[in-house]
């Protein structure tokens, strides 16, 4: 996670075998009330939806080949 000014405020190495949106939750277990943005890697329901219960909102595009695009705040993202 970063700060609006684009710092690092938290973040982890993984496993070169783990895949980024796996290790998602583990980093944003602390994470309450903040914008979340990240890359279409990260996109998924379950992760939106482990954001958006600690108060976080989503601010990341989804993946091309979602059935129904994902509306996102493009400025803060």
């Amino acid at each position: 996670m970063t700060t609006s000014d684009g710092q690092v405020a938290e973040g982890f190495l993984s496993g070169g075998n783990v895949n980024d949106i796996e290790a998602a939750p583990e980093l944003v277990r602390d994470a309450v009330g903040r914008a979340a943005t990240a890359g279409r890697g990260y996109d998924s329901d379950e992760f939106r939806r482990i954001l958006r219960g600690n108060n976080n909102e989503p601010a990341m595009p989804g993946r091309k080949n979602r059935k129904k695009p994902i509306e996102y705040d493009q400025k803060m993202y």
